[in-house]
């Protein structure tokens, strides 16, 4: 069956059909890497890096808690584990977390009311650690194709034990060769690194050799028809290995040789290039992956934050709160939301305050309920006074006079009515 291209054909140059790049082209993703290549790439620089700036950003100080008990809870026993499993999940598709009471058989459902917040075990691993046991295929069900447990490192483990981070979710028929796990970034953006590698390789050798040699050999063409050209092969090898911009070349003086200057040209423009392409897969701005100042003219910056932020909120509502609130939802957590404002800088961050202040006074004198409205706002902190020493009509008397004192001058007709 033939396809079918919207566009312009020659009707008098089939040449020109022929090298039409529609013609002559395919899209090819190169399918899963393996768990070593993962691996290897994690360990490299770039990769690494990549993987530290998206984890530290997404929960670098951006949880907002419904208590503060909840919040000390959570810096204490959970931060550890769901950084490193937002690690795991970016570099190989999928981080999960395991919980079980010591004595449990972890291959049973997970009993929530015997859990103990303090001393339950909680243990990260890596999708190259984990293989799934069995899938859901009822239609009906929440986990449809999804798996039943998990083996890891040779232990079954229920999935009501199992908070799985996932990442790129790929397409329904492409799931069982990715564990039903997800895409890891480095899936994503292989053909960017392998660039990267190539062009930052060929740097360096152009540099160590800054011209090209060209040997004259009288019988050159005698030895290869002799099948005896092996041994000046090995002898200009060795010639060459020793030349760099460092040493000079040492050879007989009967034979030849001619110098060809290399220009570096557009080194540069495609080193660039390169940079550019991994920006665009990874959603972080060149500026910021290769930690230099934006360039160009009145440029601030500002446009760069707006498009890292967007990525890192995308990262956060897609792929951490929802494994991150079943996590906190088992151990007896209220729920956890990610803070608004997250990216701004310092003066726009008290400009932010400073106007849900103003908006505060206006709803306390609507009746309504400000201080949710500033804990909601990431203004103020929750407080446990109400679970300690509960509340009755005269600590809400004592709430509204103070309130009436502290705000009331910023907007005296309110105080007054």
């Amino acid at each position: 069956m033939g396809a079918f291209f919207d566009g312009i054909k020659s009707l008098v140059n089939s040449l020109t059909n022929e090298r039409n790049p529609q013609n002559t082209n395919a899209v090819v993703a190169g399918g899963r890497l393996t768990d070593n290549t993962k691996r290897e790439i994690y360990r490299t620089g770039i990769g690494n890096k990549i993987v530290r700036i998206k984890s530290g950003k997404a929960l670098k100080d951006t949880l907002q808690f419904e208590t503060s008990a909840d919040k000390d809870y959570y810096e204490r026993r959970l931060a550890k584990q769901v950084k490193r499993a937002t690690k795991f999940m970016i570099a190989t598709g999928r981080g999960v977390i395991v919980m079980y009471m010591p004595g449990d058989d972890t291959s049973k459902p997970l009993n929530v009311n015997a859990i103990n917040p303090e001393r339950v075990k909680l243990k990260v691993f890596s999708d190259d650690l984990v293989s799934p046991l069995g899938v859901d295929l009822n239609l009906d069900s929440d986990r449809y194709y999804k798996p039943l447990a998990y083996s890891i490192r040779g232990v079954e483990f229920h999935h009501s034990r199992v908070i799985d981070f996932t990442y790129v979710e790929p397409m329904e028929m492409d799931a069982p060769n990715y564990r039903y796990g997800g895409i890891s970034e480095f899936d994503l953006i292989y053909q960017e690194l392998v660039s990267d590698g190539i062009i930052n390789r060929a740097a360096v050798g152009i540099i160590d050799k800054a011209s090209t040699f060209i040997y004259t050999i009288k019988g050159f063409k005698d030895a290869i028809r002799a099948k005896k050209e092996k041994e000046l092969l090995e002898y200009f090898s060795t010639v060459e290995s020793a030349r760099n911009v460092l040493g000079a070349v040492v050879m007989d003086a009967d034979d030849k040789a001619e110098a060809v200057n290399q220009q570096l040209t557009n080194l540069g423009e495609t080193y660039d290039m390169s940079l550019r392409r991994l920006a665009l897969v990874t959603g972080i701005p060149v500026s910021w992956l290769v930690g230099e100042n934006v360039k160009g003219l009145n440029s601030t910056g500002d446009n760069e934050r707006l498009i890292f932020q967007d990525m890192i909120e995308t990262l956060q509502s897609d792929y951490i709160l929802e494994p991150l609130n079943e996590l906190t939802h088992k151990l007896g957590i209220g729920a956890v939301k990610f803070k608004e404002n997250q990216g701004e800088t310092p003066n726009s961050r008290v400009e932010f305050e400073s106007k849900a202040i103003d908006n505060a006074v206006k709803l306390w004198s609507m009746g309504e309920d400000y201080g949710k409205y500033l804990t909601d706002k990431g203004v103020i902190e929750p407080d446990n006074f109400e679970e300690f020493f509960g509340k009755d009509d005269d600590d809400a008397q004592v709430n509204e006079e103070m309130m009436r004192e502290l705000l009331g001058g910023q907007n005296g007709e309110a105080s007054n009515s």
